[in-house]
């Protein structure tokens, strides 16, 4: 198991009543390799009250492989999960099958191809609120990068501003997965000032399995 919440460089954005209570909305800068992203994904996800549903949207990797992050947990249970897969019919038709089998009683709603991000943002807010009518949610968006291969920068960072006010507003806490090594610092910049703290596991101390 990866390290502890203790172990993570976080930066964070602080409001102008300069609280520190715990971020609702994380950008997560996860390195190509190494960087321990499923280990801190996991912690980030469960948190330190042991939050039980979960609502995970992925794009380029298959459900099955998202819903084994929240399940490797005593506390992830596959029928609490909820999976929106953008990109089922990007990946082969191989990786799509497998994908949807995913564990027992998980509900996986795939995407229409031809679904804009504002019909994605639809999505996702009906599947957040059924989830935080039955308690503590938490969402994980993997990735922003993959989302700025399917759409034009301004666009995705509209729908990640109505994104995070909608975590806001429910009540819930998310994180969101980009990519360092593929974009220039001034995108990474551009997309920062949305979330409440930042980690990135390019200099962040995360202890080994």
């Amino acid at each position: 198991m990866g390290g502890n919440s203790g172990d993570i460089a976080m930066s964070t954005n602080p409001d102008d009543s300069g609280s520190t209570e715990t971020p609702l909305n994380v950008l997560l800068l996860a390195p190509t390799v190494g960087g321990h992203e499923d280990e801190v994904c996991r912690e980030l996800l469960h948190g330190p009250g042991e939050r039980e549903h979960a609502l995970l949207v992925t794009c380029m990797e298959s459900p099955a492989e998202r819903l084994d992050v929240w399940t490797d947990h005593e506390n992830g249970r596959s029928e609490n999960a909820t999976v929106v897969d953008v990109e089922a019919a990007a990946r082969s038709t191989v990786a799509a099958t497998a994908g949807t089998d995913g564990p027992p009683n998980a509900v996986v709603e795939s995407v229409d191809p031809e679904t804009d991000l504002v019909g994605l943002g639809d999505v996702i807010d009906r599947h957040l609120s059924a989830l935080v009518s039955e308690g503590e949610a938490t969402v994980c968006v993997h990735s922003v990068s993959d989302l700025l291969q399917r759409a034009e920068e301004r666009a995705v960072f509209k729908f990640l501003e109505v994104l995070t006010s909608t975590v806001e507003r429910a009540g819930a806490v998310a994180h969101y997965h980009m990519n360092p090594d593929v974009h220039d610092p001034e995108t990474i910049e551009t997309f920062e000032v949305l979330f409440d703290s930042v980690v990135d596991l390019r200099t962040a101390n995360v202890a080994d399995e």
